[in-house]
């Protein structure tokens, strides 16, 4: 017997919850306010896990709250497909979406292109000799950083 795909897109998405809620307790840079905001915006997500529909309100207000503990938290869970697809109601009523529909509208942007870097066999500045290490007015420039 087969589970039903919801309790699938659920355990995909509790998943993701999971990991981010091991980051938030384990990461030690967070205050502990950053770690009571952010736990108590994953137990309200978690508690629209195992429903029919996700409470749009509810899930807005945990996820607005985990944006506001630590907005890479809240980056993170863009990223996951599973959460993306199981709280798309909630993202698109906050105006958001995630990454693989950004992605999707980025190749035909001039911005996608990779920035170019030194071209034609030319070196870095800080990796030329000291002599040839000069501004435009023939003056020294000082030393590349770390090199004292």
């Amino acid at each position: 017997m087969s589970s039903p795909p919801t309790s699938d897109r659920d355990a995909r998405a509790r998943a993701a919850l999971y990991r981010t809620r091991l980051l938030v307790n384990r990461t030690p840079h967070f205050t502990t306010q950053t770690r009571r905001e952010a736990n108590r915006a994953i137990d309200i997500l978690e508690s629209q896990l195992g429903l029919n529909q996700v409470n749009v309100a509810e899930a807005v207000r945990g996820f607005e709250l985990l944006n506001r503990a630590h907005s890479t938290l809240a980056f993170s869970l863009l990223r996951d497909p599973a959460f993306v697809d199981r709280f798309g109601a909630a993202l698109r009523h906050l105006g958001l979406r995630g990454i693989e529909q950004r992605l999707d509208e980025v190749p035909s942007s001039v911005m996608a292109y990779p920035v170019a870097g030194p071209s034609r066999g030319r070196r870095h500045r800080d990796e030329l000799p000291p002599e040839e290490r000069v501004d435009a007015n023939g003056r020294p420039l000082p030393p590349p950083p770390g090199y004292y």
